[in-house]
């Protein structure tokens, strides 16, 4: 309803008639009516508009609330494939007995752990390109992020595609992706998505091995999150050791083993070949 001006009020009160009748709430309260309005008791009123006021205000907060935990997966991941933002544990196909089969039930089993809060292993999917790594890893950040309680902040970076945006803020002073801004960001959510982990280094011509700044980029954010990890890579363990310093690697590795968090994409094919 559209709040009235000190005038308008002023002129809507003079309309008003007191009658004789008590409020049933209020007894020392004379009902009071418009005209053609039903009568109406004037503290039964305020006593609603104050119950609407704080249910707007309960509302925004949890509107706010859920902007600042359960909203950053769709507003601040950063994708290569937008695609990628709806996959799901239902959309991802696979046959009973195969290796794509198992590895999406122990990825499903390792989301339900990270619901826990106290979980701090990281997960690595690695292997074949095309398997569905990334695919399963959205898939486990989707369940943690609708299922969690209270709710909590879940994000999905595309490694590649993370670096390009902090190098480009070099030169764009208005840009949100700065190295400071991402470090904080991705070091702080509570369950965070690193997908196609080494791509950053074999795009290079010069040297598959990442870069110093790179290392530092990664290193800044892993040191931060302590495990609560999710990492793709098309990688094997010898090759992601060729690319990364050791205390690098030391944080990528963080609780997998004790925790048998790394999935392993041997014989699955590349789902992403049309079929004939």
């Amino acid at each position: 309803m559209q709040e009235l001006s000190s005038s308008q009020s002023f002129g809507v009160m003079r309309l008003l008639t007191v009658l004789p009748e008590t409020c049933p709430l209020h007894p020392d309260e004379h009902l009071v009516q418009l005209p053609g309005k039903e009568p109406f008791c004037r503290k039964c009123a305020a006593e609603r508009i104050r119950e609407k006021n704080n249910s707007q205000a309960i509302q925004g907060f949890w509107i706010e609330y859920r902007r600042g935990f359960h909203d950053v997966l769709n507003r601040d991941s950063i994708f290569d494939d937008p695609n990628n933002r709806y996959n799901t544990f239902d959309s991802y196909q696979a046959t009973e007995g195969t290796e794509a089969y198992a590895n999406k039930q122990q990825t499903r089993h390792i989301a339900g752990q990270y619901l826990d809060r106290s979980f701090r292993a990281n997960t690595i999917l690695t292997g074949n390109p095309g398997a569905g790594k990334t695919h399963l890893a959205m898939a486990m950040l989707t369940a943690v992020n609708e299922h969690i309680q209270p709710d909590a902040s879940c994000l999905f970076v595309s490694v590649n595609e993370l670096i390009r945006r902090i190098k480009d803020s070099f030169n764009n002073r208005q840009s949100i992706y700065t190295e400071a801004h991402m470090t904080h960001l991705l070091g702080m959510v509570n369950l965070l998505v690193l997908d196609d982990l080494g791509s950053e280094a074999s795009f290079r011509r010069e040297s598959n091995e990442a870069t110093d700044w790179v290392q530092q980029v990664l290193f800044g954010i892993l040191n931060k999150r302590h495990g609560r990890t999710i990492i793709t890579t098309n990688l094997t363990s010898k090759q992601l050791t060729d690319i990364y310093n050791p205390k690098l690697l030391s944080r990528m590795y963080l609780g997998v083993n004790k925790h048998h968090t790394i999935i392993k994409f041997a014989e699955t094919d590349d789902m992403r070949k049309e079929l004939y």
